[in-house]
């Protein structure tokens, strides 16, 4: 699976275009004031610090410790404590539970096998409370088709980043980042798998929710769907 190393720190550059209020509205129909989140992948700590604010117990779990350094400073500087941990959504073990687990932003798509998301939905099920629910998205059709060939190039006053992605074979994307900063040069490569939603079961679950790009169906064109499903006896 793939792990931010030297990106993290680049990271909110790449993502400051990204509307986390469209995942934030989402997830609220799915929550009470008293509700616990747990944000799995959950990068720099953007949508937790999100949830914080609008006074959600949250906290938050990354692979990445780079990351999870970020994130707890990003918390800092907005005076808010929320855990971060450092740890496989895959195989993870906190010694809690939680009413919410989310995982967002294509995360589900970093693992590539059957086996490795049978994994995180078993590691999921372990921390919910009983009837919990669990929020997240993976990449469409549509959109492994749309970033086969895509580029994204940006200039910062100190760095400029130039990411690549391409469809290396029928359903894996790679994605080669380059950024230059002076005369540091940073070079990584991630990769991301596409599952189709007839292949995904969910033992343990039963479904709640299926729909695109935030509406409430889902259909041929859209390039998130996003799954609500609630833990069973």
């Amino acid at each position: 699976m793939n792990e931010y190393k030297r990106f993290a720190y680049y990271y909110d550059d790449v993502y400051e275009e990204l509307d986390y209020t469209l995942w934030l509205d989402f997830i609220k129909p799915y929550l009470k004031p008293t509700s616990s989140i747990l944000d799995l992948a959950c990068g720099s700590g953007t949508l937790a610090i999100l949830l914080k604010l609008n006074h959600y117990s949250v906290e938050g779990l990354d692979l990445s410790e780079s990351i999870i350094e970020i994130a707890k400073e990003k918390a800092k500087m907005n005076h808010l404590h929320i855990p971060f941990y450092v740890g496989d959504m895959t195989n993870f073990t906190l010694d809690k539970t939680y009413d919410v687990i989310t995982c967002f932003f294509d995360s589900v798509n970093f693992l590539k096998t059957k086996d490795d998301i049978q994994n995180l939905l078993s590691s999921v099920n372990k921390h919910l409370n009983p009837n919990g629910i669990f929020i997240f998205d993976i990449f469409s059709k549509a959109l492994l088709e749309e970033y086969k060939h895509h580029r994204f190039k940006r200039k910062y006053p100190t760095h400029s980043i130039k990411w690549t992605t391409k469809k290396i074979d029928s359903s894996t994307l790679m994605h080669s980042i380059l950024i230059k900063e002076g005369k540091l040069k940073l070079e990584e490569n991630y990769f991301e798998y596409y599952h189709p939603l007839e292949s995904l079961t969910f033992p343990g679950f039963e479904v709640v929710k299926m729909c695109g790009d935030f509406k409430e169906s889902l259909q041929v064109q859209d390039e998130r769907i996003l799954i609500v499903l609630k833990k069973v006896a």
